[in-house]
């Protein structure tokens, strides 16, 4: 039990490099002062998203996702989960936090007893 080599799932690895280069050819410097624009996330969240489907074309191809439902249950409000809004959401995930650990990297500081 003293391993930290805790595996992540397959899909981490073919997500995380293609959201390292595409924040590296959008975003230069992630700037302190200022905020990124929730539409520059979205489209490298869409871009990362076309790269993943290229890679692994069934994520794109989800058979529930357009499926009528019966009329019963269109009146409801709710959120459908399919294939691709779960994949664009662990994109952004992994691309959000890939921008803050940029935005705050970790400084070792003064040590404990400063």
């Amino acid at each position: 039990m003293g391993s930290n080599n805790i595996p992540y799932p397959e899909l981490y690895y073919r997500i995380y490099p293609k959201v390292i280069d595409t924040i590296s050819k959008n975003i230069k410097e992630v700037p302190i002062e200022e905020d990124i624009l929730e539409e520059d996330i979205d489209k490298m969240i869409d871009e990362v998203f076309e790269e993943i489907v290229k890679e692994c074309p069934e994520i794109g191809e989800d058979p529930m996702e357009r499926r009528q439902r019966p009329f019963r249950y269109r009146n409801r409000q709710r959120i459908y989960y399919g294939r691709e809004r779960l994949v664009k959401d662990i994109i952004g995930i992994i691309l959000i936090s890939e921008l803050l650990r940029r935005r705050y990297p970790y400084n070792h500081g003064y040590g404990l007893w400063y």
